[in-house]
Order: C-alpha cells, then structure tokens, then sequence
C-alpha cells in the first residue's frame, strides 16, 4: 500500500521536499513557479499567518496551467509533486481566499484547482487502461495511481475546514447573485468551475461499487467520512442551500440549465452519504460521523475476514 512521504509543506521555494520523478531542470522551475506565487507570511501580531501574494503570481499559476497540461499521463509526475508538497493546501487556497475581488486570479486559480481534484479514475485514466491492457500490470504505475488517489482524499479533507469551504461558497453566492444577462462570460465560467470543484471533492466510491480491495477497507471508511464530513460543513456554511436554490433556478433560466449535470451529479453525492432514514427521520440534520481511522478500517476489514 502507498504511504505518503513525510515532508514539510513549501513555504514559497523553501524548506525540505519530497522526491519526485521529475528532472532536475523541470523540479527546479517548478519550484520557482511556486515560489513566485507568494508565500505565507506569520504576522507579528497574535502569530497568525497570514498570505503573502507574490508581484508575478498570475503570470506564475500560468506557468502553473503550462505544467500540468504537458504532464505525461502515464506518469503524472507534476501532478504528484504538487499533491507531496501540499501546493493546494499552502498556496492555491490562500490565494482564493485573500483575492476573492480578482475575478481574473481567482478563475485562474480555479481552474488549476480543478485540475488537481479530478477525480484519480480520470486524472489517472490512462494509467488505469495501461494497468487493464497487461497481463501483468507495472508496479511501479499502480503506486503512482495510488499516490493521485491519496493527494484526491487530502484534497477533500481541506475543504472540510470552515474558513476553506466558505471562500467557495461565498464566490458561488457573489456571482449567482448577478443578474445572468450582466455577468461577464468569465464570472459565468468561474460558477461553472467551482461546481466542477464541489464535485471533485465530493467524489467517493458509489454504494454500490465493489468491496474494496484486501487492505483497503480503512481508506474507503476515510473516503466516506470524509464525503460526511464535508457536507456537514457545506451545511454549516450554507452551501447546500445554495445548490438547492440553483436547482430549483433550472426549469427558468438557459444558464443553469448547463450546469443540469454537475447539479444533479452533486445532489448524487449528497444523498449517497445518507440513509434513507436519516434523510426523513425527525431531526432532519446533517450529522458527522464518528472519526473512522484508517487503523480502525483496518482492524474491521480483518475482523470480518476472521469471521469468514
């Protein structure tokens, strides 16, 4: 099983990094690029840290576009840099949370966000068919895969804090609150990506997906809630009302009406979280779960085997 290398997050360039399958040159440029972009900046007063936003940072998260488009698919190596030295969790939210006035930076900044959240079936796709095609599938591919499915769940789980899924669902507030015949085509696209982000983070396994593999049930415990987790802060934050206003907005106007899909995919993965009686019981509230650990995953998965 893949166990992710403990390394400190990079703090515009600096700092220890894990190793990568990248060349020196293309590391080394990669490393300017997010250095460029700014860096977290500890404030004198209370200690909290605060976002540095670097002069170049929207010629660097071009930069950053640039990478990520000529990345090879059977190797995806700066996709997998970006998720060991935690680029989302450090740089790429911050910035969205302390330029949410610069609809430019922000889409931008989004569509790299999305890019890094696909969901691993399809950011790995052709890995998967290269695995499906041999007899006896490279070993070296599947670890790799399973790199992208473990950067996909610490992905998710950033979003769960307040302050991160708030500055989503206050830019989706902002833009759907203008009048759709006076929004510019990019703040119409911005809507269209942070849709496209909900549902990259809400992805999971269906109910009715196959056991998980021998030693996988702790990662598909985590995956689940996680997705419970997630929610609940959407809730908080008011985000599923949110998604359910734009629903219902559908049937009335052409706009919404592209983004059916996504919405009703969304609304998959809201309902797929809960049980039947949950959802028309009494309390009628979203709940999260007890923390399901890994090891805990683990032990069940073992205990059920034993009983077999």
């Amino acid at each position: 099983s893949f166990e992710p290398v403990k390394m400190a997050r990079i703090h515009g360039g600096g700092g220890s990094r894990a190793a990568t399958d990248l060349g020196d040159a293309d590391e080394e440029e990669l490393l300017l690029v997010i250095a460029g972009m700014g860096m977290p900046n500890e404030s004198k007063e209370g200690g909290e840290v605060e976002y540095w936003v670097g002069e170049d940072c929207n010629e660097c998260i071009t930069d950053l576009q640039r990478y990520l488009r000529r990345d090879d698919p059977l190797v995806m190596a700066c996709h997998r840099a970006l998720g060991a030295w935690c680029v989302l969790q450090t740089h790429l939210i911050s910035i969205l949370q302390v330029r949410t006035d610069d609809i430019h930076l922000v889409f931008d900044v989004l569509k790299v966000v999305v890019k890094l959240t696909m969901k691993p079936e399809q950011l790995g796709g052709r890995m998967l068919e290269n695995m499906k095609d041999r007899k006896n599938p490279d070993p070296i591919i599947g670890r790799q895969l399973q790199e992208l499915q473990h950067y996909h769940r610490a992905y998710s789980r950033a979003f769960i804090t307040p302050a991160n899924i708030s500055v989503l669902v206050r830019l989706l507030a902002s833009l759907l609150a203008k009048d759709e015949h006076h929004r510019l085509d990019e703040e119409t696209m911005t809507i269209e990506l942070i849709l496209a982000l909900l549902l990259n983070l809400l992805h999971t396994e269906p109910p009715d997906a196959p056991p998980p593999p021998p030693g996988g049930m702790g990662a598909h415990l985590d995956d689940v809630n996680t997705l419970r987790q997630l929610l609940v802060s959407m809730d908080n934050e008011h985000g599923l009302d949110l998604i359910a206003y734009t629903m219902q907005q559908v049937e009335e106007s052409e706009t919404h009406r592209l983004w059916n899909l996504s919405l009703l995919e969304i609304l998959y993965y809201v309902l797929s979280a809960q049980k039947p009686d949950a959802l028309f019981g009494p309390a009628g509230v979203l709940e999260a779960p007890p923390a399901a650990t890994a090891a805990s995953g683990e032990r069940d998965g073992e205990d059920a085997s034993t009983r077999k």
